[in-house]
């Protein structure tokens, strides 16, 4: 059947039909004032402007599930008495309505989800501005002229002029007005030019002015109108109470500015309608005068229920994260064994806090569609949440600083992913240099162009300026710290202020690394020290009789390439037990009841200990690592500085090579740390050997030396040697750095001149941020502060802490630089060491974002418990907001 198309002048015939209709039907729509008894008279009871707004859009406010046992009965808030419904409106009109009779049975509990449906559902139902289209002409084209939404309350909280507000106001845009206050809407100024208005007679003008606003007192005494509100835009005054719950239409209601008749004012302030809207205004800001007055207390009472929930719950996710716990067990069931941490701890906590032990009574293990927030997903939200916020302090924190140093390595965790640490360093405002964990950032390529990509990447992310970057720290890796084709050295095309420091840390274990390397006879003994941990490591019966049962308070350590604190700690204890140590090795060669290898190896390890270069090599490492250590462990240290560094290293060297004339002196105590020790060297007891002459070669006798001097030129002073010179290549890195800025420390003996021409050099090398007044903030900072306290960490704070920034500008700038240089990357060292326990065996599986949360939880935890103190704050209303 072929269907003819409709012409045009059909289409809009049938199209004014429809709206025809449609009109019909508005008109038929019942009006919600018409539901309510109009008021007899102008009372305080009866001071309502327009059609209330029902329970379901207060419910709008509502951020937290309610219980069950209080939840709110629908039904009842939302059926109104007024005509019936069925006599004023259609069948179709009906249906809608329906939607209001809606009651939860008991024991049922509204979810924030059902909540906010039911409101909306509701309040375009009820909506006075939805149903007054066709009755109220004049409040459309208002609406229009303000560009105000009809259907949305957003106005009340961003317009400050009263000119705009719309006839029609909502109970919720009242209660909105009402919390913001009076002082919102009066716009005070000097002068008013909108107001201005001409004169009939004579062609002068008259304004508004402050002197309208005041209220003289019968005793003489004046006092402000706090009602009283001025428009920018139309130059009128308007009464807050009023023109929020008077139900006349009046001069204060709709604008007043007949400037002539001023006195006007007072007559409006001393009349009874004025007095009973002041009257609802001040009861409805305690709340007690709405008419949903019993349901916004029953949403208060939810509210700081859930809160108090949340504040159990936020405390139990930052004990877990603070440590690097798991959370979830193999199921969720509260009253399992297998429940995992987090409801472990909830299920223990309940036996000590009624609150919580009848909340998990009321809503625990109710399964899918219960409101409890002990659930995984309430668990993972709180973990991002915590997460974020602490992330966004901590770039707050960078950005209040400003200067700040990047500190980057990587490392693959347990799921064979690289990651890249991120650790940034800078001063805060009180004057404390900080070192701060970031985030991990997984990458593919070492290159350091990717690696230098990533970095920028990252900085740009966190909404940081890369021109501040003022320092970078990486180990000695060619990939990060080549010359040209390293990370430092992309970043320094990026920012020529980014300095490269490295870490003084990796560069001291390389110093050791290179020496052992230097001489086979250092290497025979660390090899010496692995095979005597391993043998006695391989058996617990072997470490019982070596350490755990015998005197002996130290053991061996594995040793490590870049650990060598465990070979410090290793050679500590050989040197400081070799007798003991040599008497249990014995034993447990002569003891027939151990199998023949272990018999035979231990034998071994024993004729080693009486050597006398195992015993002299003992105390020569015990000596230098213990140096050794002590100085990386202050090298550690987040808080110290470049020149710090710098002096610790000069003084190692010089430590080092002092030694060089101590060899009797070890090789005396060497004979004497046990009596078994051989007191020949290796070299003299072996058969020499003679080489053969050639007929062409010189008759002259060949000069050998002895053991001793053997072992101490081609093994003692090479060592001496290879340390000194590895220090002192390691110390050419940071001599630039620490002459640029030796300046600050003020020297004594340092002359005027000299003091003005350094102090001009570093202001030269960061022309963007000092200039060359820092000689003359040094020459008088330096009688102002004693000798003693010429320390840039303790200047800092002393400029901080007497408020003298402003007084000495370039050196507070200059002494903040300084401090942000990094030194070592051991933070970055000890985020990996948090990330195994996080993303170990059992959680290989994690994502990267609850990686990174749960990192800064466990890395940043003394700032997290600062900055959340257990308490919610702003946290909660973002939670509950969001859920």
């Amino acid at each position: 059947m072929d269907f003819k198309q409709k012409s045009g002048a059909s289409k809009r015939k049938a199209k004014k039909i429809r709206e025809a209709k449609q009109a019909d039907f508005i008109k038929t729509v019942p009006l919600i004032s018409g539901f309510f008894d109009k008021p007899k008279d102008s009372n305080v009871d009866n001071v309502i402007s327009g059609p209330s707004c029902s329970s379901a859009e207060t419910t709008i406010d509502l951020m937290v599930p309610e219980p069950t046992q209080s939840g709110i009965d629908l039904n009842s808030q939302a059926q109104v008495s007024g005509p019936d419904l069925n006599q004023t409106s259609p069948e179709k009109g009906m249906e809608d309505c329906t939607e209001l009779s809606i009651t939860p049975e008991a024991g049922d509990t509204i979810s924030s989800h059902d909540s906010s449906a039911l409101c909306s559902n509701t309040t375009a139902l009820l909506d006075p501005c939805t149903l007054a289209t066709a009755d109220s002409p004049s409040d459309q084209d208002e609406y229009t002229e303000t560009s105000i939404p009809r259907t949305s309350n957003f106005w009340c909280e961003t317009v400050n002029d009263p000119a705009l507000w719309p006839s029609v106001i909502t109970e919720k845009a009242k209660s909105i007005l009402v919390s913001r206050g009076a002082v919102a809407f009066q716009n005070r100024s000097e002068k008013y030019p909108a107001s201005i208005r001409d004169m009939t007679m004579g062609g002068g003008t008259r304004t508004f002015n402050n002197s309208h606003i005041k209220c003289s007192l019968p005793n003489g005494q004046s006092v402000k109108r706090q009602w009283l509100l001025y428009s920018p835009s139309s130059g009128n005054i308007y009464c807050f109470a009023c023109k929020l719950f008077s139900s006349k239409c009046n001069a204060f209601v709709s604008g007043f500015s007949d400037w002539k008749h001023s006195e006007r004012i007072g007559e409006h302030e001393r009349s009874e309608e004025h007095r009973a809207c002041m009257l609802a205004l001040n009861r409805r800001s305690k709340d007690t005068g709405r008419i949903d007055s019993d349901l916004v207390k029953q949403i208060d009472a939810e509210r700081q229920y859930w809160r108090e929930v949340l504040r159990r719950v936020v405390a139990v996710i930052q004990f877990l994260g603070e440590r690097g716990l798991a959370f979830r067990g193999n199921d969720e069931q509260l009253g399992s064994a297998h429940n995992g941490n987090f409801l472990g701890i909830i299920e223990l906590l309940a036996k000590f806090d009624p609150f919580l032990a009848d909340h998990l009574q009321r809503f625990g293990g109710k399964g899918k569609g219960s409101v409890s927030y002990l659930s995984s997903t309430i668990c993972e939200e709180f973990i991002n949440l915590m997460g974020e916020r602490t992330k966004e302090a901590i770039i707050s924190e960078i950005k209040d600083a400003k200067y700040f140093s990047v500190i980057v390595d990587s490392t693959p965790d347990l799921a064979h992913v690289d990651q890249l640490t991120f650790i940034f360093r800078f001063v805060e405002t009180g004057g404390d240099v900080v070192e701060r964990f970031l985030a991990f950032e997984p990458i593919e390529s070492h290159s350091g162009s990717s690696l230098a990509e990533c970095v920028v990447a990252m900085v740009e992310n966190l909404g940081l300026d890369i021109s501040n970057c003022r320092g970078q720290s990486y180990d000695n890796a060619s990939n990060m710290s080549g010359k040209y084709n390293g990370v430092q050295a992309h970043l320094k095309r990026i920012n020529p202020l980014i300095c490269y420091v490295p870490c003084a840390a990796h560069s001291l274990n390389l110093v050791g690394v290179n020496a052992v390397d230097s001489s086979p006879e250092a290497g025979r003994f660390f090899d010496f020290l692995q095979s005597f941990y391993t043998f006695c490591a391989s058996s617990t019966h072997r470490w019982g009789r070596v350490f755990r049962n015998t005197d002996v308070k130290l053991t061996l350590k594995s040793l490590s390439g870049t650990r060598w604190s465990a070979r410090a700690e290793s050679t500590n204890a050989l040197w400081k037990y070799y007798a003991k140590l040599r008497e249990s090795l014995s034993n447990i060669s002569k003891d027939t009841q151990e199998k023949r290898d272990t018999r035979s190896e231990a034998s071994a390890l024993c004729d080693k200990l009486d050597t006398l270069e195992i015993a002299l090599m003992a105390y020569f490492w015990d000596t230098i690592l213990q140096r050794f250590q002590a100085t990386s462990l202050q090298l550690q240290k987040p808080n110290i500085n470049i020149h710090t560094a710098t002096q610790l290293l000069i003084s190692l060297r010089d430590f080092v090579a002092a030694q060089r004339d101590n060899f009797a002196h070890f090789e005396r105590s060497a004979i004497k740390v046990s009596v078994s020790v051989s007191q020949h060297y290796r070299h003299d007891l072996q058969r020499t050997k003679k080489r053969k002459h050639m007929d062409d070669e010189s008759a002259e006798p060949e000069v050998e030396f002895g053991g001793k001097e053997k072992f101490r030129i081609e093994t003692f002073n090479v060592l001496i040697d290879k340390l000194v010179s590895c220090l002192d290549h390691r110390l050419t890195a940071y001599t630039h750095l620490t002459n640029l800025f030796h300046v600050l420390f003020m020297p004594d003996n340092m002359s005027i001149s000299e003091l003005t021409s350094r102090a001009e050099a570093l202001a030269a090398a960061y022309p963007a941020d000092l200039t060359m007044s820092l000689a003359d903030d040094l020459i008088q900072f330096k009688s102002f502060i004693p000798e003693e306290q010429r320390c840039p960490n303790t200047m800092l704070k002393t400029v901080v802490n007497l408020g003298l920034q402003s007084t000495f500008p370039s050196l507070y700038i200059a002494l903040r630089l300084f401090l942000t240089l990094p030194i070592t990357n051991c933070e970055g060292e000890r985020s990996f060491s948090r990330m195994a326990r996080i993303k170990n065996e059992l959680r290989m599986k994690m994502s990267q974002n609850r990686l990174n949360s749960l990192s800064l939880l466990a890395i940043e935890s003394q700032f997290v418990m600062k900055m959340l103190n257990i308490n919610l704050g702003g946290l909660s209303e973002c939670t509950t907001e969001k859920t």
